[in-house]
């Protein structure tokens, strides 16, 4: 056995409020996997922005030429 919302015969209060939980729902969906984007996102320009940071603390470590050195290890 179904209930009348499945046969069709439904008020039109019940149908708006069917879909009204149906946005919500949608919009809850959305807000999620927007704050997800929004977290690798972050992850990622924090994760550049560190990267930097580590190259430009090795290089004041090491003042070696890289290319010089690079260039030895290849012949």
């Amino acid at each position: 056995m179904a209930c009348p919302v499945c046969f069709g015969s439904v008020e039109p209060a019940v149908r708006e409020s069917l879909n009204a939980g149906i946005l919500v729902l949608l919009g809850v969906t959305a807000v999620v996997l927007g704050c997800f984007l929004r977290f690798f996102v972050a992850l990622a320009r924090r994760s550049r922005a560190a990267a930097h940071l580590v190259g430009a603390d090795a290089e004041l470590r090491d003042p070696v030429d890289a290319d010089a050195d690079f260039g030895e290890r290849a012949a």
